[in-house]
């Protein structure tokens, strides 16, 4: 094969692969089945409450909970969404203005500050449906789990610290 017919397949092939990308995420947008980076669908809600040992009655109430936050959480969403375009619009425009930029950046951050406290709001509310002993099971789980974020144990972590060295979780004590 000679060069040219060997940039002419690549060309061909990194073609196709952006116009399915595109043609992918196009359709995942319409049916609303966008997904966040980092979420994995599965059994993670099961898996801690099996973990936590919460009853019948307990998981019907964290199960109400989570629907009602899901409900209460969207018109806050779609907020985000138009502020983050909001921002993306006034910061690519042709000749950005600054004051409409920091106005952006503003209103974003409020919006991610009434987020927080919202979220919360939730955690405490999930965290009265549980007793004691429960409660301190979920407070280890989430500072193992704050434990593994910003030391590389997101996807494609393979057990290496920071320039190599073995990172290990803090204990109790």
């Amino acid at each position: 094969m000679t060069k040219r017919g060997f940039f002419v397949a690549v060309a061909a092939v990194l073609s196709l692969a952006t116009i399915g990308a595109i043609a992918s995420a196009q359709t995942a947008q319409a049916t609303g089945d966008e997904r966040r980076p980092g979420r994995r669908g599965g059994r993670g809600g099961a898996a801690l409450a099996e973990y936590l040992g919460l009853t019948d009655q307990q998981k019907a109430e964290w199960s109400a909970l989570h629907e009602q936050r899901r409900e209460q959480m969207q018109p806050m969403r779609e907020e985000g969404l138009a502020l983050r375009k909001k921002l993306r619009e006034a910061v690519e425009a042709a000749s950005p203005d600054p004051t409409a930029v920091g106005q952006a950046t503003l209103a974003l951050e409020a919006h991610h500050r009434k987020m927080r406290a919202e979220r919360e709001a939730f955690q405490q509310k999930l965290e009265g449906v549980l007793d004691p002993a429960q409660r301190e099971k979920l407070k280890a789980f989430e500072a193992a789990r704050a434990w593994g974020k910003g030391r590389g144990m997101g996807r494609g972590f393979r057990g290496h610290g920071f320039r190599g060295e073995r990172q290990v979780p803090p204990t109790e004590g």
